[in-house]
């Protein structure tokens, strides 16, 4: 209905401020990407074909085509050998980059996709989703995405609007939904919705920066460590910010010289734009209470920890 395939019969949709059945039918296809589950390539098209065949239609030159074509194609992750080949010799998964790729051909401002990763197996559609997210990073566009599927919808979604009858019943983030009181919603998300939520979330909200730190070659007496107070560790910091181990404050001699020598190596560390359930799967999995967050770079920014999860939870 967004993009007049089928008329609405009651109400009003409007794309960009304007309502749609006032505006020229085939402009307005041809303005909005669109992403179906059986992804619809044409089988007698090559790939360089397929991706551009919305921009043949608009009259573009065969040199941009051809170009744009070469642009999407390793936007989508696939190399520029597979622009000649057929559909046919491409696996679900990529046909579905292909399809994604056609759709961003003619650089729409709004993207739809109907289902899109509900005909592949589990694991690619994992890699998919993924892939949605990165690539959504690049491209920035208002992206609508139907799916029965919460996980997927938790995962993909800065908004999620859940529907009944042909009603919007909830509208909001992935925490936002799981904290909705409607029974329907309830119902409708499942007893599971909270991890699923959480994969949503990323662990920059989540983050204790406030842990005890101090730099190798510091001088440490119990005195002092009274501001390490609540705390069981301090963690021992090089001079450019990388957090080398960690020492057990009960292990402290009563004047102690800190080494990097004497402090216990750091468990595997999450990145801030890891996310909150993969942090908490990882804590359980190795028997701890709580895991480091680093930069890229390794730049130490304090620890996720199953407090600061539960937090977030209570907000």
């Amino acid at each position: 209905m967004i993009n007049q395939l089928v008329p609405h019969t009651s109400g009003s949709i409007y794309v960009r401020g304007e309502d749609v059945t006032e505006l020229d039918p085939v402009e307005l296809r041809r303005s909005i990407g669109y992403v179906i589950q059986y992804i619809g390539l044409l089988p007698h098209l090559t790939i360089r074909e397929n991706i551009t065949f919305v921009l043949q239609l608009m009259k573009y030159r065969k040199k941009e085509r051809w170009e744009r074509a070469e642009e999407l194609i390793q936007t989508v992750g696939l190399p520029l050998s597979y622009l000649d080949r057929y559909p046919r010799e491409l696996s679900g998964g990529q046909q579905q980059r292909v399809g994604v790729a056609r759709a961003l051909a003619a650089n729409p401002e709004i993207l739809l996709m109907d289902e899109p990763f509900g005909a592949v197996d589990p694991i690619t559609r994992e890699q998919l989703q993924n892939e949605l997210l990165h690539l959504q990073e690049t491209i920035n566009k208002t992206i609508i995405f139907v799916t029965h599927d919460m996980q997927e919808a938790f995962k993909v979604g800065n908004k999620i609007g859940i529907m009944r009858k042909g009603k919007f019943v909830s509208i909001g983030t992935a925490l936002e939904t799981i904290k909705n009181e409607d029974e329907f919603v309830r119902a409708f998300i499942g007893q599971g919705a909270i991890l699923d939520a959480l994969d949503a979330v990323p662990v920059s909200q989540v983050i204790t920066r406030s842990v005890p730190k101090c730099c190798s070659g510091d001088h440490v007496s119990l005195e002092n460590t009274n501001a390490f107070d609540g705390w069981d560790n301090v963690f021992v910091l090089d001079e450019r910010g990388i957090c080398k181990g960690y020492l057990n404050l009960k292990d402290l001699a009563p004047q102690g010289r800190i080494t990097e020598e004497k402090a216990s190596p750091l468990p595997s560390p999450c990145l801030p734009r890891s996310s909150v359930k993969s942090a908490i799967q990882n804590m359980l999995w190795s028997g701890r209470t709580w895991l480091p967050v680093v930069t890229e770079d390794e730049i130490f920014l304090g620890i996720v920890t199953f407090e600061s999860c539960a937090a977030l939870m209570r907000l």
